[in-house]
């Protein structure tokens, strides 16, 4: 480094925003990106017949919670989340929605603003984070349905229902991944 005027080294100035430092951090990265890609895979492949809106949001926000208590990641459910977008647009799910991976892009995404924003070691504060995060789902599909004219199934007798569904789902979810990994994370 130049000394400056005075002879002192200057100061290093670094981001810590988004730093990766070693080989290891990006092997956490890709294992985040790699829960995401499961949680799509489960979502497509374990058929659960409950026939009700956002069940899915159990096993999908506790995967991502799991990967947030883990990891020491402070955007590890976004990361997550950008695993399970990308892999929506595989055509071996066959979901027939082209808006699904811009769907599932968003639960990651809003779970850690929220969960960064008030703390992630209160369980209450991660299960509404967990369930507004997850709830975006119907909300983001309301915004398509009116915009596009595509119907979807649960929105049709209306909104309340299915994002209240999302909502208990995913605030268990994120509740009992927090609550299970939580305890190894120590």
């Amino acid at each position: 480094m130049m000394d400056n005027i005075n002879g002192n080294m200057y100061q290093k100035n670094t981001s810590k925003a988004f730093q990766i430092e070693s080989t290891n951090d990006l092997i956490k990265i890709g294992l985040l990106l790699l829960l995401g890609f499961f949680a799509v895979v489960l979502r497509s492949r374990v058929n659960i017949p409950l026939k009700i809106p956002g069940h899915h949001g159990f096993e999908f926000m506790l995967l991502f919670m799991a990967g947030k208590s883990l990891s020491r990641q402070r955007y590890a459910m976004s990361i997550s989340s950008i695993g399970a977008s990308a892999s929506a647009f595989l055509p071996l799910f066959h979901f027939g929605n082209a808006f699904m991976p811009f769907t599932l892009l968003l639960p990651g995404i809003i779970g850690d603003l929220i969960i960064n924003k008030t703390g992630k070691h209160n369980l209450l504060y991660i299960a509404i984070a967990g369930g507004l995060a997850y709830s975006s789902i119907p909300l983001t599909r309301q915004i398509i349905m009116m915009v596009t004219g595509i119907p979807f199934g649960s929105l049709l007798t209306g909104l309340l229902y299915p994002f209240a569904l999302h909502f208990i789902f995913g605030a268990l979810g994120s509740a009992a991944g927090a609550g299970i990994f939580g305890r190894f994370a120590k």
